[in-house]
């Protein structure tokens, strides 16, 4: 019999329905799990195994199945069919998934499914911090809005079947117990490569800036000093004029320069620059030694309560669950 993916890394084998859930929950999270049909049968097994910010799965249920997971919040998730079929509802999308057709769930998007009781997938969990951080400095600019990819993913041709094959290629290499990807600066690596490959094979909203060759890292002087003055000092009290007449322009001339370079006005850029400190700043805190309020406040976000509704939005977890990490 020929060896299942990842099979070195087996998690369970469960004819229950409960366990079953329960345990995958645990790798990727709670959801809601059915047995459909006039057949009430399941044979489940899963295998698992984390590199870095990604989370590389082996799933079949043996059964068919309804799984709703809903909002994933803090992930995206690729499903990549080896066998059967499912039917992806995603965001008021209705795909159907094949062993040609492989998709891309982003954590904003309402996820419903229905797997066929011969279906077979590679599940990949990339943590969606890691994937808005490594996509920011692709960019080189601070993300303005989630990424949100198309979730219909073609993977016998293009962009899409190289990535596809690659990603076969690194569970392959799993098998090997001295593979470098037991290495942490490999795996990291390697890490980046997935992250970056599926960025550029499958559409999202940030598509047509990654493809554009004009750099973001800008040649206008008076942007470049606007956005310098926020990068270093984002918690300084700037306005539209302040930054206008720090850069020796008009105001008029400032919000043309950030739209034109940056796609987004300099008051847009600026929140996003202090979201993204004020992360960073509540994930190295020790526990104990700062407040959300605290950090908001110094930030200029005087309302906590939007704060951390935007937060949420932008992070896929609230302010106080980034502390107590």
């Amino acid at each position: 019999m020929t060896a299942l993916p990842l099979e070195r890394f087996r998690v369970f084998r469960s004819q229950d329905l409960e366990e079953t859930r329960e345990t995958v929950a645990r790798i990727l999270c709670e959801h809601r799990l059915d047995l459909v049909g006039k057949e009430q049968k399941l044979d489940a097994r899963m295998h698992s195994h984390r590199i870095g910010q990604i989370v590389a799965n082996f799933i079949s249920y043996g059964g068919n199945v309804y799984i709703e997971p809903g909002w994933l919040g803090t992930f995206y998730l690729v499903q990549i069919p080896l066998s059967g079929r499912s039917l992806v509802q995603c965001g008021g999308r209705r795909v159907y998934s094949t062993s040609t057709v492989a998709t891309v769930i982003s954590p904003t998007e309402y996820l419903r499914q229905t797997w066929s009781p011969d279906c077979a997938q590679i599940v990949m969990r990339i943590e969606r911090s890691a994937l808005h951080a490594h996509l920011r400095d692709l960019l080189g600019v601070p993300l303005w809005e989630p990424l949100v990819f198309e979730p219909e993913f073609h993977i016998t041709k293009g962009f899409g079947a190289s990535w596809v094959r690659s990603f076969h290629g690194l569970i392959q290499e799993l098998e090997h117990p001295e593979s470098l990807l037991f290495n942490r600066q490999a795996a990291r690596q390697v890490e980046f490569s997935v992250m970056s490959g599926l960025l550029a094979a499958q559409p999202h909203n940030y598509s047509k800036l990654l493809e554009d060759k004009r750099p973001l890292m800008v040649s206008s002087r008076p942007v470049n000093i606007a956005r310098q003055m926020i990068d270093s000092h984002p918690e300084w009290s700037h306005t539209v004029r302040s930054l206008a007449r720090h850069a020796h322009v008009s105001e008029r001339t400032l919000q043309a320069g950030f739209n034109q370079y940056l796609h987004r006005s300099p008051k847009a850029y600026l929140t996003d620059v202090r979201m993204q400190r004020a992360y960073d700043e509540l994930r190295a805190a020790e526990r104990g030694t700062v407040t959300v309020a605290s950090v908001a406040r110094r930030l200029s976000f005087h309302h906590v309560g939007r704060f951390a509704v935007e937060y949420k939005k932008r992070f896929g977890e609230s302010p106080s669950e980034t502390l107590r990490k």
